[in-house]
């Protein structure tokens, strides 16, 4: 009886909530549409997230088939090698101070994973390559894959759709979008070229890793590399007919062999029970991914609380006779909080239903649409009903939250009053919370700064952290110290409300009582003030921090050339690791203006550097730097360290640093016309110095005559067999490029200097898309005879500000949009009485629009404002020490702080439809 009377009061309660729902139909409609908004969020990327991550089985479907195992060798023998039971490419040796393996030799042999396996079991090697062939509408580059891929055992990574498995190295499988691409049917030839041979296309395959529109071909092992012979250090050996369990998989570590194993994946050794590092890198992913879902959580939760809890405020003050009545019949304070708390859970939990079914529905969606064809993109659909369960929960919790505090003020109401039908005007009281505000944002200001601070102490070198705890903790003070300010913000917003209120009451009489309605009545201001200024603050942080990383990745990247440029370098590697000029320049030049539509097209001649190891020993070229540039290396994530010039400046690598050509040649390499200081050095037998850093101080540049066998590191001083000084002015690019010294042919050979055609430079009119790629490396094989080139588009660094940075506004604004809609009409709804008021004495119906479109201005904008001050809080604090650029993209950051009020005060202006004195009236103050 007594645990029956305990329940009744709460059962009563929901009764209480269930009925109030159903009758402010409206009202509840809010509330759930702001539970479900962001439940939806996390229920449809819970959604996509998880069909992302594969399950053991669809892990041996797409990467296995039906093999038991996949062995790779990956080094000589070596008994303290260990690796990941899921992931084989995560592996691990004994390493000494200097990284070098301490148990094996990095030339020493190979083992044969043939000796590795029992005799009764099958291998099958499979080896990736690439191949050139014409098509039907040129030559192109395709992925290509050898060994028997159509065998049955390889279902269903592999699945031959339609035609008959190759007999011959002249026949060959492809995927659908292959047969496309080529132009042709089953039984049709095609040219494969690096030799130029004809195949014959003798079915389709499927290949589970690959998208649908990517083009594949297949063929037997050596079809497309001459190389019929299994090579250990390139293919994959799939096993058949031999199960591998862990300890047979760590006896093949051992022996140099990562293994995927079947038997592994089905059934993984306990957590624990292996010695494996814990890869920073996957740290570091996982840490990001858990801050951003925290984040994203903590706002949701944030917007929901304030807008719900103004809707359960409204709510309450329109249930107060109801709740005088249950109050005067007896019921305790604690049956009034029961029945408003209680219309919490029951929101919370119908949102929770809408928003885990609007999720799922997009999510299933998105991934309709964003899905390629390829088994390893989304793996499955992996909807998981305890987490949407859990998140239906949340979103209850969330409502109930919500409900505390108008259920703690609704519990403590004057009961008399109440029955009366008595309202209370609420008046501005000046208490000691702002000062208690004031202090919360000197606090968060503080750890903001502690934080910036801390990050910059928490490098040991520029691009390298020295202590890793010490950063982590400088990135959760940069994130908590905005947020504990915006909380101090909140609790002086009444008095900045008022403020600004006293500003706005001078622009006339719907100002004047907009300003008074919104500091009188706090409890349905303040929400729309909070909500908005919530909002404002994480998109304007986040554009901020955008924006950072945007102008550090545009200070930080290194240009080849300029911009709009491509540039083909006729130097490759034969097998023998001999480097080797190929004389097609024309072909090269006449291929760039038939396939891209180039321009203006420069061939140029550079004088090779010294390469150590070749046998040439007579003495080759290197421009000297300035003596005061230097460079002081540091291992690590950037080994650029601390330098004062482009660190390829320092790096002594295979391309040449003098060049040779026209005038002509040199204004396409700036990308802008030649001065006329230049011009006059060049035809005067100088040089043009792209950077000041090798011009002297007497106005040359020095070329110092080293040994070929010598190698110069950065900062390292070897005396040079001779020198030789240039005259030489300095024309700077717009950009940093890879260029050094330009000088006329004439003047180089004058110099003892031996220029060789080694690039072609062309500006084109119109960026290269990625499928022209294929067609590119296809036609430079074609002319090297299957050798790769270097060949490179010049686009310059990506921008995440531009594209992400409107789409975060929009995101923003729609946030925005929604919340101001939530709360303006709460507001709306709890001021129907004064609307009534004001056409009752007469007032023109446009007084209450512009009542209302002051009204939001003043509330949004006010909210806006605060929002992104302390939004641009924690990227400047980063800026002043140095860790990321201040550089929000102002254009964005504008349009959220400023246009976004203005555009919800004009649209409170449209909707707001005045009340008419008419018996409405009646009930309104009855």
């Amino acid at each position: 009886m007594r645990g029956r009377s305990r329940i009744a009061p709460f059962r009563a309660a929901l009764r209480f909530a269930r009925r109030d729902a159903w009758a402010a139909k409206g009202r509840s409609a809010l509330i759930i549409a702001m539970v479900a908004i962001p439940v939806a969020g996390l229920s449809g990327v819970a959604l996509v997230g998880l069909s992302m991550v594969p399950t053991a089985d669809e892990t041996i479907a797409a990467a296995l088939g039906q093999a038991d195992a996949r062995i790779n060798i990956v080094s000589s023998p070596d008994p303290s090698m260990i690796q990941s039971p899921s992931r084989p490419d995560w592996y691990q040796v004994d390493l000494d101070s200097s990284g070098v393996p301490v148990n094996s030799q990095p030339d020493g042999a190979l083992v044969d994973p043939a000796t590795l396996v029992s005799a009764d079991s099958t291998l099958i090697a499979l080896r990736s390559a690439d191949v050139t062939i014409e098509t039907a509408t040129g030559i192109t580059g395709m992925p290509a894959v050898e060994g028997e891929t159509w065998n049955a055992g390889f279902e269903p990574k592999y699945v031959l759709l339609d035609g008959r498995a190759p007999e011959a190295n002249d026949e060959i499988l492809v995927t659908a979008a292959a047969l496309d691409r080529l132009g042709v049917r089953i039984g049709d030839g095609a040219t494969l070229l690096d030799p130029e041979r004809s195949v014959t296309v003798v079915g389709v395959q499927d290949a589970a890793e690959f998208p649908d529109s990517q083009p594949v071909v297949f063929g037997r092992l050596g079809a497309f590399t001459g190389d019929t012979e299994q090579r250990v250090s390139q293919d994959d050996f799939y096993l058949f007919g031999h199960v591998l369990d862990w300890p047979a998989v760590q006896q093949l570590n051992q022996s140099g062999a990562v293994v995927l194993s079947r038997s592994v994946l089905l059934k993984p050794p306990p957590a624990g029970s292996y010695q494996l590092q814990t890869s920073t890198e996957l740290q570091g992913v996982a840490t990001t991914v858990v801050t951003l879902t925290a984040a994203g959580v903590a706002f949701a939760v944030l917007e929901v609380v304030l807008l719900a809890g103004a809707a359960f405020t409204v709510g309450a003050r329109q249930q107060q006779r109801m709740l005088a009545t249950v109050a005067s019949v007896g019921g305790h304070r604690r049956t009034l909080f029961h029945i408003v708390t209680a219309s919490g859970l029951v929101l919370g939990f119908a949102g929770g239903i809408v928003g885990a079914a609007i999720g799922v529905l997009a999510g299933s969606l998105f991934m309709a649409i964003t899905g390629d064809g390829s088994a390893v993109q989304y793996w499955g659909y992996h909807l998981s009903i305890p987490i949407l369960v859990g998140i239906a929960l949340f979103a209850m919790v969330i409502g109930w939250i919500a409900a505390l505090l108008p259920a703690w003020r609704a519990s403590r109401m004057d009961v008399l009053a109440a029955l009366r039908g008595a309202r209370r005007a609420q008046t501005v009281r000046h208490t000691g919370r702002r000062w208690i505000g004031l202090s919360i944002i000197v606090a968060g200001v503080a750890m903001t700064a502690g934080g910036a601070l801390a990050g910059a102490a928490s490098f040991a070198a520029p691009g390298k952290i020295g202590n890793s705890s010490l950063y982590q903790l400088s990135i959760m003070l940069v994130l908590a110290g905005p947020v504990l300010a915006q909380v101090g913000a909140l609790l002086v917003a009444p008095r900045i409300l008022a403020v600004v209120a006293a500003l706005v009451a001078r622009l006339g009489m719907g100002a004047r009582l907009a300003a008074r309605d919104s500091v009188r009545n706090r409890s349905r201001s303040l929400p729309v003030l909070a909500a908005i200024m919530t909002t404002v603050f994480l998109g304007t942080m986040l554009l901020a921090f955008f924006g950072g990383a945007d102008e550090s990745n545009r200070a930080t990247y290194e240009r080849w050339n300029a911009e709009g440029q491509i540039m083909v370098d006729l130097n490759g590697w034969t097998d023998e690791n001999t480097q080797v000029i190929y004389p097609i320049a024309p072909e090269v030049t006449r291929m760039l203006r038939a396939q891209f539509g180039a321009e203006k097209i420069s061939v140029l001649s550079g004088v090779r550097p010294a390469s150590p190891g070749v046998t040439d020993t007579s003495p080759k070229p290197l421009l000297a730097l300035r003596p005061e540039v230097r460079c002081e290396l540091v291992s690590g994530s950037n080994p650029a360290g601390a330098c004062d010039a482009p660190f390829w400046l320092f790096s002594n690598g295979t391309e040449p640093q003098i060049w040779t050509g026209t005038v002509d040649d040199l204004a396409l390499i700036l990308d802008k016309k030649v001065s006329a200081d230049a011009q006059r050095a060049l035809r005067a037998g100088g040089a043009v110095s792209l950077y000041s850093e090798y011009v002297q101080d007497d106005g040359t540049i020095q070329i110092e005559w080293m040994s070929a066998s010598t190698s110069i590191g950065a900062n390292q001083e070897a005396t040079p067999l001779s020198t030789t000084t240039i005259d030489a002015v300095v024309q700077e690019p717009a950009h940093p490029i890879h260029f050094s010294v330009f000088m006329l042919e004439s003047t180089a050979t004058a110099h003892g200097l031996e220029p060789v055609t080694y690039r072609v430079l062309a500006s084109l009119s119109a960026p290269i898309k990625d499928a022209d790629y294929g067609q590119l490396w296809g036609s430079l094989r074609s002319l090297t005879g299957g050798t790769d080139l270097l060949a490179r588009y010049e686009a310059g660094p990506g921008s995440t500000i531009g594209t992400a940075g409107w789409a975060l506004v929009a995101v923003a604004a729609l946030v925005a949009f929604g919340a101001a809609a939530v709360a303006l009409g709460l507001a709306r709804v709890d001021g129907r009485r004064d609307d009534v008021t004001l056409s009752a004495v007469g007032a023109h119906p446009g007084l209450r629009r512009s009542v209302a479109f002051w009204q939001a201005v003043l509330l949004t904008g006010t909210g806006a404002v605060l929002g992104g001050i302390l939004g641009l809080l924690g990227p400047t604090m980063l800026g002043l020490v140095g860790l990321l650029p201040f550089a929000p993209p102002w254009p964005q950051v504008a349009l959220l702080v400023l246009g976004l009020p203005v555009i919800i005060a004009v649209g409170s202006w449209l909707m707001t439809r005045p009340a008419y004195f008419d018996e409405r009236l009646q009930r309104t103050l009855a």
